[in-house]
């Protein structure tokens, strides 16, 4: 129940914010530049900017910090392993004689890919909250759309994509009411692993032909709606950059300069 309980990506979060008030477009690049900025940099200095930076945008997003980061609690044993293998794998100085495979570099680099997960985890989180699935899907059709000069079907892809990100709280709340049912006639999901990954099998079988239904209702409701792709459509409400998107640009060009270009300090 623990993980299904701190899973919080995908999921909207209605608040009246500057954040949530962004064009969709300028999140999602905004969020695609701070991945490519963490994975760029290695110093601790530069981690520090972009983990102030972002949280920043939480408290200008009015997000509870609990909400934001119970993703990480759910991924710790991922956070964990990653550290865990740098810190062994590293070539370096070792800390004590005793311990030869404990180097001061390994820690560094375990500490620093460990944070570097987290800020991504934390990203991605944070754009999924402020953002309306509507809006991601507008948002990333605008963004692919000189991609259909070439062919591609652009609308349908950030269809799917938006119904796939969609499914995925709805998909968490399945799977928590099918334990909760399962509990309630006696199984079980306490014990090792072995018997944990036995006691999952009652909650996949219905959690997969749960859905199968909701796709295949979703494909009626479509098709009941007349639904034949980005032929024909227009746009209720047009996406159009104001004076709140170009200053966000600006504080992200900011953050993500200083981030590139600060020393490391250690």
């Amino acid at each position: 129940m623990g993980l299904l309980n701190d899973l919080t990506l995908g999921r909207f979060v209605s608040i009246n914010s500057s954040v949530h008030s962004l064009d969709p477009r300028v999140k999602m690049t905004g969020a695609f530049v701070l991945l490519v900025v963490i994975i760029a940099v290695e110093g601790w200095s530069a981690y520090v900017i972009l983990t102030l930076a972002v949280l920043a945008a939480a408290a200008a997003a009015h997000l509870p910090a609990g909400f934001l980061f119970r993703n990480l609690g759910s991924l710790k044993w991922l956070v964990i392993v990653i550290f865990v293998m740098h810190t062994l794998l590293t070539d370096g100085v070792p800390l004590m004689a005793s311990i030869p495979w404990l180097t001061r570099e390994g820690l560094l680099m375990g500490g620093i890919f460990a944070w570097r997960v987290a800020l991504m985890v934390t990203i991605a989180t944070l754009l999924t909250a402020t953002t309306s699935p509507v809006d991601l899907g507008d948002g990333l059709e605008k963004l692919l759309k000189p991609l259909g000069a070439i062919g591609l079907p652009v609308h349908e892809l950030a269809m799917i994509s938006v119904i796939a990100l969609r499914f995925i709280p709805t998909l968490l709340d399945e799977a928590r009411r099918i334990m909760k049912a399962q509990i309630g006639r006696g199984v079980s999901f306490e014990g090792g692993a072995v018997a944990r990954a036995r006691s999952a099998v009652p909650i996949l079988i219905p959690l997969f032909a749960s859905a199968f239904r909701r796709a295949d209702d979703l494909a009626l409701a479509m098709d009941a709606r007349c639904y034949r792709g980005a032929q024909g459509r227009t746009k209720y409400v047009e996406l159009k950059l104001k004076g709140r998107d170009g200053l966000a640009i600006v504080l992200l060009a900011v953050a993500a300069a200083a981030a590139l270009a600060v020393p490391r300090w250690f």
